[in-house]
């Protein structure tokens, strides 16, 4: 009886291992159709983006697309939340409070400038501004599920600052919306039209050094970062 009960029980637990692996060959799988998706949408548009083409290319049937993504707006939204979710993830560990804050604001704030001008995230935010007239909500959505997230996370990082008595009391929110448009202004917005990005890596750090040297004259309590004249 003992080895009966003994028997069922690693049955039972191999099955929970295969269920387990089952489930995570699933996760990896919908992650490979959504990016797949992601590509075609960049190439082609909401519009112009097929089913079909998303299907053949990621090697599954329509039937099991639709099973999970009922319609092309479900599934344009299940990609825009996995690719915030991964950029989200990826700059989590960028800003850390006890590293020295210039340095780490710099290096946030090229890292953020790399995404944003990436062909990708571009090519996303194009799909976005031309179907926000038809979808009013895409445009809303994307904004709470990357840059409103983005902001809210860099809020938190100057309210620690300062706690830290590193940056002068004020809103911390509008602190963040401050130094992300010193980093997306200028000419970046304009490479969303097609503008081609012809600045070299060193030009890009310097315009970078230079917009977090001018959040730190208006925010730093350090007097190194002191506005002129005062």
């Amino acid at each position: 009886m003992k080895d009966l009960l003994s028997a069922k029980g690693e049955r039972a637990k191999k099955k929970g291992m295969s269920a387990s692996i089952q489930t995570r060959l699933d996760d990896n799988r919908v992650a490979e159709l959504l990016d797949v998706a992601a590509a075609v949408f960049i190439e082609h548009g909401f519009e112009g983006a097929s089913t079909n083409e998303i299907a053949r290319r990621g090697n599954c049937s329509k039937t099991t697309l639709y099973a999970r993504y009922p319609n092309k707006e479900k599934l344009f939204l299940a990609v825009l939340e996995r690719r915030m979710e991964l950029i989200l993830n990826d700059f989590a560990t960028t800003l850390q409070p006890d590293l020295p804050m210039e340095h780490t604001l710099k290096e946030y704030s090229f890292r953020l400038l790399q995404l944003v001008l990436s062909e990708n995230q571009r090519g996303m935010v194009r799909v976005i501004g031309m179907e926000s007239s038809r979808f009013p909500d895409l445009g809303k959505r994307f904004y709470e599920l990357g840059p409103g997230r983005g902001v809210t996370v860099l809020a938190k990082y100057m309210e620690e600052q300062i706690k830290r008595q590193r940056l002068v009391k004020s809103d911390p929110q509008i602190m963040a919306e401050h130094l992300m448009s010193l980093i997306t202004g200028g000419y970046v917005r304009w490479t969303m039209l097609g503008v081609p990005d012809n600045f070299s890596m060193k030009e890009k750090r310097q315009r970078i050094d230079a917009a977090v040297e001018m959040f730190l004259r208006a925010y730093s309590t350090s007097s190194g970062h002191a506005l002129k004249g005062s």
